[in-house]
Order: structure tokens, then sequence, then C-alpha cells
């Protein structure tokens, strides 16, 4: 449940995040109180998806690579189905399917070099505390 919840936040956050961007060097674009509440539906959606396809990490016999892949592929089509209803690209300009494909991929990566660290750092801790009950 705790990483569904930062998966929702994760995404919202995300989301207005690329929109306060792309709002500050477009002074041309304004965004409406129904607009901002799609985005924010269309990011929570979003949220929710990748919550569940976290649960992909709980499956104990696939091999870690295959999972993590297995997960990027289901972000990416993810945002990308979902960017396709928030009209987050246009097939009209390939270089906002790029764009967005280059900003999944870079949140992916952070994201996970974010759970990384904090995995690594409470291995640490946990080897820390047995050399201290071993009386290393």
């Amino acid at each position: 449940m705790k990483n569904f919840l930062i998966s929702c936040f994760v995404s919202v956050f995300m989301s207005y995040f690329i929109i306060a961007l792309i709002t500050y060097n477009d002074t041309s674009i304004t965004w409406s109180g129904a607009e901002l509440l799609h985005q924010f539906l269309f990011a929570l959606s979003l949220g929710v998806i990748i919550g569940c396809a976290n649960s992909l990490f709980l499956i104990k016999h696939w091999p870690y690579v295959a999972v993590l892949a297995l997960h990027y592929v289901i972000v990416l089509c993810s945002v990308f189905i979902v960017g396709l209803f928030g009209k987050w690209f246009s097939f009209d300009e390939p270089s906002t399917f790029i764009l967005l494909f280059i900003q999944s991929t870079s949140i992916y990566i952070i994201v996970w070099c974010f759970i990384f660290f904090s995995i690594k750092r409470d291995i640490k801790r946990m080897n820390d505390v047995l050399k201290q009950n071993r009386g290393e």
C-alpha cells in the first residue's frame, strides 16, 4: 500500500512539475481549472497503474532484470496511453513523442536510482546492527 501511494504521489508531482516547466517557457499556454483537473486525474490514473505494476517486484522466482524490464515496459506503455488521452504529445509533431519518451525514461531512472540507494542504505544499516549485536 505504501508503494502504491508513493507511486500516485510521484506521478502527480512529476506531471505538475512538467506542466510547470512547459508553462514557464511558453507564456501563451494557459490552463483552465477544468483542464488542470483533467490533467490531475490523468496523472493520478497513471500513478494507480504504476502502483499496481509495482506488485511485479513481489515475484521472487523471476530474475530482477526481467521484472525491471517488464515494469519499465508497463510504465512506458501506460504513459503513452494516458498521454494520448491527456494530449501530452502530438502525432503531427514527432518531437513531442520523443520528448515524452525521454522525460518518462528520465523520471523512471531517477526514481529507480532513489529506490536503489534507499535499499542499499537500509541494507548497510541492517548489517551495522548485526555487527553490533555480534560484538564486532
